[in-house]
């Protein structure tokens, strides 16, 4: 066995040959990471797998896209956690809003409760081809199997009488002292607000019929009941949803909503499926048009929006938004709104600052849209269009790569998408236009070619003066521009308790981009391997190597791109060690190369305690990391409270932890407290501008205070 742990790092040490850790625990909390790993395979059992955790952190090291609400994905399943989904009522939309199945494992179920009815048992769930063990382990909790009941229409007093009302109240606030928050020479502070960063929301509901709610938000360094906000919060949000009103409305939202439309080449605010470990997850399906409650003061739409049933096979959905939004407009003096221009939308939602407040809701845009379905039981095909328009115009800089990006007021997309089911293959694709002629498509199927192996294969083309405001679609890129590529992905199920995942990516941009003054090309593929003992044990090994091109940075005159690569290592272990207790592990390096090389290593060690028939629980977390830049940092998700999510990177070297503590007071009450802390080793300041901390600590305190009646 020592032979084994000794053969395993110097393994692990050769993939980063140029890593200098100058923490010395780190070696002896790999040895004992090994060799507790080599001890735990000797042991029967398993253990859940975070599996939502690990689509985030996927999904974040291939998109970088840092700024995303994934609330949603927190929001629905606590829903279905404490009322669980009825397999016999389910819809293809009520599955996929779990985000734990895949679009193989939705079309095996549905086909099989077409084919021969109810199922009898939650247990039935084990004939379908698809649905492994470990499958079936992360959706238990959110399924129960009960008599399908009558489908019936939405009573609003019933409604009004019988829902279920949630108040959420919670505070956050970093305790370092931030720039922003002191005076500078003329006694004047940058940020005009306190430290504290507030949240209310109240929520009803009558199950999945009926939701109505508001939010309301202050940002730390924002004003309360003072200054630009006399009337308390910075954000306000509110909506009312209903569902199943009658045979002709199947929804009608009013209010702060979001909106999906086909793969995502036009319209997509939901989480968008990917590049992951989880290589099936990769086409697009969910309701047009659901509930907004997040605090994302972006990415939604306010005003009205419906779904409307025309016959048996013809849905139609149409929506109209108007809302403000954060720009620096120049306004012309003499009123002519001709002349009224805009550079860029600010997408933080911060109003802190003297030009953050002057910036605010200083531009709206109205939207409008429109889809048209067809479908039967194994197709369909719809029809979208989306009209956006702005109250000024958008006028770009004069840098080259952004000559075909749009600009102007008023911007018309429209597409078409589809899916087929046939036997054990779906086809799925989209295409899409912009009113300048640009153009965009996605094409892709989906095959279950044994019950032991899944392949999903994806081509996109994505013209480099397609232009679009709203995509959410499968890119290497933010949005589905300048971009054609071909991806490749598989899943093995050698033996029950082991899964196998890859896939391979490759793509091109035809045209410039940000931070490249040519032509581009990349490559990147990804290797999982997991092994599951049954309800006490998780363990996996992930491997991704991404290379890309991007500019050299000389000092010469003409810029050109060169490649990088970016090499990341992960083993990660889930362990009950008894009914209450559970811990998990990981090691994570990462190496990247450019002109110069750098590289990092982090490790952390999570401690779960939740009791039985005990009113609390607690989760915390050790890490150390040794990371020498930005392009090799780490990201890690961290647990945090009730819908909530935390997902920071790492780099330079320090350490962190964290504790979350909950406990119920009462049936209707829930109080959470979460503390945590980064120290840097390296480094005397943290942050840049007026989140400057002088000192190498941060701490976050938060709050959270849940009453249901």
């Amino acid at each position: 066995m020592k032979l084994k742990v000794t053969f395993t790092l110097q393994i692990y040490f050769s993939f980063i040959p140029n890593i200098h850790i100058t923490l010395k625990s780190f070696l002896c909390y790999c040895v004992i990471y090994f060799i507790f790993i080599s001890s735990i395979f000797s042991q029967d059992g398993a253990q859940t797998n975070n599996l939502i955790s690990n689509i985030i952190e996927d999904f974040l090291e291939s998109t970088d896209a840092e700024n995303f609400d994934y609330n949603t994905i927190f929001e629905s399943l606590n829903y279905y956690f404490e009322k669980p989904l009825n397999i016999n009522q389910a819809s293809e939309y009520d599955l996929k809003e779990l985000y734990l199945l895949n679009e193989i494992q939705i079309s095996d179920f549905i086909r099989y409760r077409n084919t021969f009815g109810s199922f009898l048992s939650i247990y039935e769930l084990q004939v379908l081809p698809s649905w492994d063990l470990a499958t079936i382990k992360n959706v238990f909790p959110f399924l129960k199997c009960e008599t399908a009941a009558a489908d019936y229409n939405l009573d609003f007093r019933d409604a009004l009488r019988n829902g279920t009302s949630t108040l959420f109240i919670k505070s956050k606030r970093i305790l370092e002292e931030r720039k922003g928050f002191i005076p500078n020479n003329e006694g004047i502070k940058p940020y005009l607000g306190d430290p504290n960063h507030l949240y209310l929301r109240y929520r009803y509901e009558f199950g999945q019929l009926f939701k109505a709610g508001v939010t309301m938000e202050k940002d730390a360094g924002e004003q309360f009941f003072s200054g630009a906000n006399k009337t308390g919060f910075d954000f306000y949000s509110f909506f009312a949803y209903a569902k199943d009103l009658n045979k002709t409305f199947n929804v009608v939202s009013l209010g702060d909503f979001a909106v999906s439309m086909g793969q995502g080449l036009i319209l997509h605010n939901d989480f968008g499926t990917g590049k992951s470990s989880y290589v099936m997850n990769v086409k697009k399906s969910g309701r047009t048009i659901r509930p907004y409650s997040s605090v994302n003061e972006v990415n939604f739409f306010r005003g009205a929006g419906t779904v409307v049933n025309i016959t048996k096979s013809i849905q139609a959905a149409a929506f109209i938004s108007y809302k403000p939004a954060d720009a620096s407009v120049n306004r012309d003096t003499i009123e002519n709104t001709d002349f009224d221009s805009f550079g860029s939308i600010r997408f933080d939602g911060f109003h802190r600052t003297e030009t953050e407040i002057n910036n605010k809701n200083s531009l709206h845009q109205t939207n409008t849209g429109l889809k048209v379905q067809y479908k039967t039981r194994d197709f369909k095909i719809a029809a979208n269009g989306l009209y956006t328009a702005f109250d000024a115009s958008l006028v770009r800089d004069n840098a080259l790569y952004k000559k075909y990006l749009f600009s102007g007021k008023k911007l018309l997309n429209s597409s078409i998408d589809y899916s087929w089911r046939y036997r054990n293959l779906t086809f799925f694709g989209e295409g899409a236009i912009s009113d300048n002629g640009g153009t965009a498509q996605l094409h892709g199927i989906l095959m279950g070619l044994d019950r032991r192996m899944d392949v999903s294969v994806v081509y996109r083309n994505y013209d480099p003066n397609y232009q679009v405001l709203n995509a959410n679609a499968f890119a290497e890129s933010s949005q589905p521009v300048n971009e054609k590529g071909f991806y490749l992905g598989f899943e093995l199920r050698p033996f029950n308790n082991i899964t196998i995942s890859s896939y391979a990516d490759i793509w091109s941009h035809p045209w410039l981009g940000y931070r490249r003054d040519g032509p581009a090309d990349g490559k990147e593929f990804l290797v999982k391997l997991a092994y599951t003992l049954k309800r006490k044990m998780d363990f996996y090994i992930q491997y991704r190597y991404e290379r890309n091109q991007y500019n050299s940075n000389n000092e010469n005159i003409i810029d050109y791109p060169e490649y990088q690569s970016l090499q990341k290592l992960r083993l990660h272990l889930n362990y009950k060690i008894t009914k209450e207790w559970e811990i998990r592990n990981r090691l994570e390096f990462s190496f990247f190369k450019k002109s110069s090389e750098s590289n990092g290593i982090l490790l952390y060690q999570d401690l779960y305690y939740k009791p039985i028939a005990k009113p609390f629980s607690f989760t915390a977390r050790y890490s150390i990391f040794d990371i020498n830049s930005f392009d090799a940092r780490i990201y890690t998700y961290e647990n945090d409270m009730l819908y909530e999510f935390y997902i920071p990177f790492f780099q330079n070297r320090g350490s962190r932890f964290y504790i979350n503590f909950r406990t119920r007071i009462g049936r209707n009450y829930t109080w959470e407290f979460r503390i945590g802390r980064t120290n840097y080793d390296n480094v005397n300041n943290i942050g840049s501008g007026n989140e400057l901390i002088s000192g190498n600590t941060r701490t976050e305190l938060k709050t959270q205070f849940k009453i249901r009646f």
